[in-house]
């Protein structure tokens, strides 16, 4: 049995769309849970966004840059990190950007832990004033 030339380009287009469905589905399935809890958040009008966490030579270091999104200056003690796991453990990181923070102005937070973080899978902030 002969392909016609229609034929043959309709396997290779339904082949090649396969291929490229499976690849989607592959990467979504081996994204890590990290990606998904470092999402930007806004808390009190004070936005954490482009968080990173790494884990090397037992610390994880956390980073997460936060802005004001306040009209006035933002007054605050430290801010909570909270990384809870599945069973709702929570391991709390302290993270400090001053007394105060000005309306629009962005700092940013670096954190340690000597634990391995990159298996939680919920991240919290909350503001200590």
């Amino acid at each position: 049995m002969k392909l016609t030339e229609n034929s043959k380009m309709f396997i290779i287009g339904t082949f090649i769309l396969v291929v490229g469905i499976l690849l989607v589905v592959i990467g979504n399935s081996i994204s890590t849970s990290e990606s998904t809890i470092l999402k930007n958040q806004v808390v009190d009008n004070l936005s954490f966004e482009h968080a990173s966490l790494e884990y090397n030579n037992g610390v994880s270091t956390f980073k997460v840059e936060v802005t004001n999104d306040n009209l006035d200056t933002y007054n605050l003690k430290y801010i909570e990190i909270n990384f809870k796991d599945s069973n709702d453990n929570i391991n709390k990181l302290i993270g400090y950007i001053g007394e105060s923070i000005a309306s629009s102005e962005t700092k940013e937070i670096v954190a340690k832990v000597d634990k391995d973080l990159s298996s939680s899978t919920r991240l919290e902030y909350v503001i200590i004033k």
